[in-house]
């Protein structure tokens, strides 16, 4: 069985030509895959919350990616709609108010058939239990459910948006 980052990669149906956005803690040898998928780094924006950018995104910053700072991960309109054909977010539904408003921010940014991926500890490792999170993808009915993994402590999903007709 493959990785987690060459299972995200494949779910996320990168190419050299993808645009990815990315936020949260999706962890650095997650972001080195998708790096080196993608054809150039300036295909590849990376989202923080902080104050600065965590040590992780400043090493890809160095390397020409795109980092920049979202005060609210719900609302981005410094990125234009339908700009990204993959987004990637890693462990941040239990740090944001708005979950529902997260999802629909993502739905915004993603070209048609586009895909997201969710990669989220569950509780106890965070705020967040399986049953609010199981409500949360099923309300997003915007989105195509493609996967949707659940182990003792981690959620995995894939949604897509539909390609326009």
């Amino acid at each position: 069985m493959p990785g987690l980052p060459e299972r995200i990669v494949a779910d996320l149906k990168l190419r050299g030509d993808s645009d990815v956005l990315i936020f949260g803690e999706p962890g650095e040898e997650v972001v080195s895959r998708i790096a080196s998928v993608v054809e150039g780094p300036q295909r590849v924006v990376i989202l923080y919350r902080g104050l600065s950018p965590p040590s992780w995104a400043r090493t890809f910053s160095e390397k020409g990616v795109r980092v920049l700072r979202s005060h609210l991960y719900e609302h981005n309109d410094f990125l234009a709609t339908s700009s990204f054909d993959s987004i990637l977010a890693g462990n941040v539904l239990d740090k944001v108010l708005g979950k529902s408003e997260l999802l629909a921010e993502t739905y915004r940014l993603l070209k048609p058939g586009g895909r997201t991926a969710l990669i989220q500890k569950l509780w106890p490792a965070s705020r967040l239990r399986k049953p609010d999170l199981l409500r949360l993808v099923e309300r997003a009915r915007s989105y195509s459910l493609v996967r949707g993994e659940f182990r003792l402590m981690r959620a995995y999903i894939i949604l897509e948006k539909e390609p326009s007709s």
